[in-house]
């Protein structure tokens, strides 16, 4: 069903309003259907039920069953614009969002020729302009038919594979068996030595080498040196990343179009046969060998609770789901702990049967005692009492200044790794999630998201040797709030309510699709990424606190210098 953005909805045209009326989400890159789905588990998607992204709410009406016309991008990337014109520095302009290649928009079937776009301008129900050079109406143009579509009701839009050795190609298009051969050393054995029998003399004599007369180097090797073998067929000393740039992996000319590091992540769209043997398409259209990429699944289907409804907490393998209704929540962090119940003097403490699971949402009702001077435990709101030490918990900031009624807001303390959403003063999410480890301290202070994508490919090189590059294709409901630094999903790792990340805020992927449908602005239906405006701001993201394990690595002079600039911060703003 189209439903109107209620936050991004531009002045639409009287022809747009009446076929209205008749039915009618580091660096980032924004790059250019066989394969299995990412759907997690029933209870895990009922428990972290929010807001479907490219689902907005209607904005005072809702125009029906949508049933065409239709228009997909034939690209992986189409700007929409504002207006029919170009964004330029001295005009009005600006670029709203993008769509992609797979995905289908309600458009205005008319289009509007102009010499900056002879094809002409196409208007988007939702609003906004495209270009006819990089779209069509066409449902059966291959570009839509063949293309990876997004999976907006599971945990993950795409497929992902990390890619297993160094110096992986990814093909622009399939190659010969002799081009593999030489592109890809790996895949020709080396003939193994014939055994030798040690009682033959003469068998032991045919095997020796004799001395090179021209050098007098017994046993000189006539194998390429070290020196000169490509970076991905060198051993590094220490074991760790080899010692590359992205720029280093890129191959211009030939039927590689780059090599990958070992751990980089692909998005995946199907597999196919060519040439003999079988591929991975990716969604970026490449061509990666299928032995050399393995599929990743999400590390874990833990989810935050929805605060007030039912049945919304993340269920455990001891502990179902539950309610809980008000903050503070709590989420236990060690796979071994116990309730405790107290004696009336509250001076000593029981163990109670049964163990608490690793990642179970707790409510708790703000009590807490000291035992023995140095043991806190926290009273829950079933009766029992909580270590501390066994858990975090939601410790939210004051709310941000000038604040609306009902305004959307997103509390995120570093020293707990606790996410809190509200709506004006009433909480309404808890979570948790993992922040920037070492030098990669996630920035604080108080900010807006200015984009969304569904999802967009984050890569960079590390100015840290032990790190090595790094690339992920398709990061999932990634929400940037400052610069680079954003909200995203992390389903390689399962480490949330600890440091872990290059600087991002990383959540468990349905946490991050949950949040990414109730942020603004919405995503209109069928775009890949919506950015902010000054007449739809996004929601406010407010960073605080010092997490753990932060300013240890040998770049302490940059987190010296972010700790003296969020201290600056801090005294301007009681100023």
């Amino acid at each position: 069903m189209f439903r109107r953005s209620r936050s991004l909805a531009l002045a639409l045209s009287p022809a747009a309003l009446a076929l209205l009326a008749l039915g009618a989400c580091g660096e980032h890159k924004s790059p250019a259907g066989g394969a299995p789905s990412q759907a997690a588990s029933a209870a895990a998607q009922a428990g972290a039920n929010g807001p479907s992204p490219g689902q907005a709410p209607a904005a005072g009406f809702d125009a029906g069953p949508y049933d065409g016309p239709w228009l997909t991008a034939i690209v992986l990337q189409t700007p929409v614009m504002s207006d029919m014109e170009w964004e330029k520095k001295d005009t009005h302009v600006i670029r709203l969002g993008y769509l992609r290649w797979g995905e289908k928009v309600p458009v205005l079937p008319e289009p509007h020729k102009k010499p900056n776009c002879p094809e002409g301008w196409y208007e988007l129900l939702a609003g906004g302009f495209v270009c006819g050079r990089a779209v069509t109406l066409d449902m059966e143009h291959p570009k839509y038919k063949d293309a990876a579509k997004p999976d907006l009701e599971g945990a993950l839009p795409y497929v992902y594979g990390a890619n297993a050795a160094n110096g992986t190609p990814l093909y622009r298009s399939v190659p010969s068996r002799q081009e593999r051969i030489k592109l890809e050393p790996w895949l020709v054995r080396k003939p193994r030595p014939k055994p030798v029998d040690t009682d033959n003399p003469y068998a032991l004599a045919a095997t020796a080498s004799p001395p090179d007369a021209g050098t007098g180097d017994a046993g000189a090797s006539d194998t390429t040196s070290d020196d000169d073998a490509p970076w991905w067929q060198k051993e590094q000393p220490d074991g760790g990343p080899p010692d590359v740039t992205l720029e280093d992996l890129e191959e211009n000319e030939g039927p590689i179009r780059r090599r990958m590091v070992k751990g980089f992540i692909l998005s995946l769209d199907k597999q196919f046969t060519g040439g003999g043997t079988t591929w991975w398409r990716t969604v970026s259209g490449l061509t990666a060998p299928i032995e050399r990429i393995y599929v990743t699944k999400p590390s874990t289907d833990f989810h935050g609770v929805w605060l007030g409804r039912d049945d919304a907490s993340y269920a455990t393998k001891n502990n179902p789901s539950r309610r809980i209704d008000k903050l503070p929540v709590a989420f236990i962090m060690n796979g071994h702990a116990r309730k405790w119940s107290l004696d009336d003097a509250r001076k000593h403490a029981t163990a109670l049967d049964g163990e608490l699971d690793h990642f179970q949402a707790v409510g708790l009702t703000g009590e807490h005692v000291y035992l023995g001077g140095t043991t806190e435990f926290w009273e829950t709101d079933e009766g029992w009492w909580l270590r501390a030490q066994d858990a975090t918990r939601t410790d939210p900031g004051p709310a941000p200044y000038s604040l609306a009624e009902h305004e959307k807001w997103i509390d995120v303390n570093l020293k707990k790794q606790t996410l809190v959403a509200f709506e004006g003063m009433a909480p309404v999410y808890a979570t948790i999630f993992s922040s920037g480890r070492n030098e990669h301290e996630t920035v604080t202070g108080s900010f807006r998201i200015w984009a969304k994508h569904v999802t967009t490919t984050m890569d960079a090189d590390s100015d840290i040797a032990s790190d090595g590059p790094y690339s992920i294709e398709d990061v999932p409901y990634v929400e940037y709030f400052s610069g680079s630094y954003a909200l995203h999903g992390a389903f390689w790792h399962s480490a949330f309510g600890y440091v872990k990340s290059h600087g991002c805020v990383n959540l468990a992927p349905w946490d991050a699709k949950s949040l990414f449908g109730w942020t603004e602005p919405q995503l209109p239906e069928g775009w890949h990424a919506v950015l902010s405006t000054k007449d739809h701001p996004g929601t406010r993201v407010i960073v605080h606190g010092k997490a753990n394990n932060t300013c240890q690595g040998p770049k302490m002079d940059i987190c010296e210098k972010n700790d003296r600039n969020d201290r600056e911060r801090a005294a301007a703003a009681r100023r």
